[in-house]
């Protein structure tokens, strides 16, 4: 599992760091390619809305939420359940 944000790199790291860790890695997309791909970028604002894909391991798009929110137990859950159906 991998989270992608439009954060630098050292800007990752201390937030993981802060976090004391956490349990997957941290990217970045400084160059905003990814948010651009998905379609997900804020090009005035040069952030990316918060969202979740999770591909299969064809890379296939399984599930997406475009409009997750960080305090929504039911978004995590949701994205928990697709995991655990792809991993079978």
């Amino acid at each position: 599992m991998v989270a992608v944000s439009t954060d630098q790199v050292y800007a990752l790291k201390i937030f993981k760091q802060a976090l004391g860790g956490l349990p997957f890695e941290l990217a970045s997309d400084w160059m905003r390619e990814t948010a651009r791909a998905y379609d997900v970028l804020n090009e005035e604002g040069g952030f990316a809305r918060r969202s979740v894909f999770v591909l299969d391991r064809q890379h296939r798009l399984a599930y997406q939420n475009l409009a997750f929110e960080a305090g929504n137990r039911a978004h995590y859950e949701a994205v928990f359940e697709q995991l655990e159906q792809l991993r079978g």
